[in-house]
């Protein structure tokens, strides 16, 4: 019977975790590594936590999730009543993170619910897990609490590998662990920096009692691991709270945590802190986004001017989107503007003024030609990304992206963030996939990995799922590591 292990280290930068295994500081993720293999995936986006797991665990894009992003608005329910509507408003942060299982669209599945021998050790998405199945639930909750009042982060992992090696032990067929010791620390101290690489060097001492373990009891050959991460970070060293930079046009603005504005004119969404999407006229229920052309018109939020140009002027944004009125996705930037659309399966970019996704001019290709013409350019797949964050209905009718070394949330923002993710630049959508099989060259994403890992469990992968069957672990031969273990943050 095969079994398979998804170790998510969250926030870890491949170009970090390989410059540590030259070191040396990692040996048993190494001699893991020697049998195996390693490359670079492109992850979901916003990259940020929580939203990033879902490909891993559903084997689809956050869009079709039906979850946008960490925090969003229900434009078709929400009318301004801050008691009565608040349920319309979510964080994924707070009280509300328990709601994240029931807001995964109903016809997605997700591992645990196709695995019913599976269990989740830390893991914020457990639709599918039984608490027999879910044991460190209330564990998770004390050491985040802790970790986020004390920047103390270390037991959270610990805890971790408590459960980790008590699954391991007994007869599960896919344990998921996720370790947040990474992402803290690079959060208050930097994605390269001492905490983050003591963290690390704890899970690969983790993953040699794993493998040793695995070893005695006859099953190191028929076990599948796999050490992920759901996205990068960067520095930041300028914070633009984008909800005041709105208040500052003079648009009242909600956002989080005081999520009440008396007829407010817009409700700003940030996520990790690098992308926010932006609902125009929130207390205005209505189904349809407005578009790009729309939004440009002072009336949309009430200014006295097109504030979508004043945005782009900003040296913290490198992108925004919005659906256009000519179809598709319009994309724009200081570099000019742009429209991604998709048909029979191809997806185009044809920049009307500059090139904002900066491929060189006009592109045309298959989601995979996507993924394999920009997997290390500077924003990795953004056509697939961008098409599946405007494919579900709670989507903001605007995407603000951060460029890098900036972010969307200052005075709420507690501990202050050091580095941060969430954008759709290099450094925070590549991630490191280090396997215990060999990994194929070509390109991809973290939604490839559900099939893969549901064929080395030897089960069914369902159809309407985004990831594709790019690499079978059953069936893999050894052969050089890929390019792209290679390139990372090139």
């Amino acid at each position: 019977m095969n079994r398979c292990f998804l170790l998510l280290v969250d926030g870890l930068r491949p170009d970090v975790a390989q410059r540590r295994l030259e070191l040396g500081d990692l040996p048993h993720l190494a001699s893991m590594l020697r049998r195996g293999g390693r490359t670079t995936a492109i992850t979901g986006f916003p990259s940020t936590t929580s939203v990033a797991y879902l490909p891993f665990l559903t084997g689809c894009a956050p869009g079709r999730c039906d979850i946008p992003s960490i925090r969003w608005l229900d434009r078709t329910t929400y009318g301004g009543r801050w008691w009565r509507d608040r349920a319309a408003v979510r964080s994924y942060c707070g009280y509300q993170a328990p709601m994240l299982d029931t807001d995964i669209n109903p016809a997605v599945q997700t591992i645990f619910e196709l695995v019913p021998e599976s269990v989740g050790i830390f893991t914020p998405v457990a639709r599918g897990l039984d608490r027999s199945r879910d044991p460190s639930r209330l564990e998770r909750r004390i050491w985040g609490s802790v970790a986020h009042a004390a920047k103390w982060h270390q037991p959270s992992d610990d805890s971790v590998a408590r459960h980790l090696l008590r699954a391991a032990a007994q007869d599960w067929r896919f344990v998921f662990a996720q370790f947040p010791a990474v992402d803290g620390y690079t959060h208050q101290s930097g994605h390269d920096s001492a905490p983050v690489h003591r963290a690390l060097r704890k899970v690969d001492e983790t993953v040699g009692r794993l493998r040793d373990l695995l070893r005695r009891r006859g099953e190191l050959e028929r076990s599948l691991i796999l050490l992920v991460s759901d996205h990068g970070a960067s520095p930041v060293h300028t914070h633009l709270d984008l909800a005041d930079w709105f208040r500052v046009q003079g648009v009242p603005t909600m956002s989080h945590p005081v999520v009440w504005e008396r007829k407010p004119r817009a409700a700003v969404m940030v996520a990790g802190n690098g992308s926010a999407m932006v609902y125009a006229r929130p207390d205005d229920r209505r189904s349809r986004r407005w578009s790009f052309e729309r939004l440009r018109q002072p009336q949309a939020f009430g200014s006295d001017c097109d504030l979508l140009a004043l945005l782009v002027a900003e040296p913290a944004v490198t992108l925004i989107a919005a659906e256009s009125e000519h179809g598709g996705i319009a994309v724009a930037s200081g570099d000019g503007e742009a429209r991604v659309h998709e048909e029979n399966g191809m997806i185009e970019y044809r920049p009307w003024a500059g090139d904002p996704l900066q491929m060189g001019g006009a592109w045309k290709g298959s989601s995979r030609d996507w993924l394999d013409q920009t997997w290390n350019g500077a924003f990795p797949d953004a056509a697939f990304q961008l098409l599946d964050q405007f494919r579900t209905r709670r989507t903001g009718d605007l995407l603000v992206v951060a460029r890098e070394g900036y972010d969307f949330r200052d005075r709420f923002e507690v501990p202050e963030h050091r580095a941060g993710h969430g954008s759709l630049i290099r450094v925070h959508m590549q991630t490191p996939v280090w396997a215990s099989e060999p990994v194929p060259s070509s390109a991809l994403r973290t939604v490839d990995l559900f099939p893969a890992m549901l064929s080395w469990l030897g089960l069914p992968v369902p159809d309407d799922i985004d990831g594709e069957r790019v690499w079978n672990p059953a069936h893999s031969v050894p052969e050089r590591p890929s390019r792209r273990a290679v390139e990372i943050g090139a």
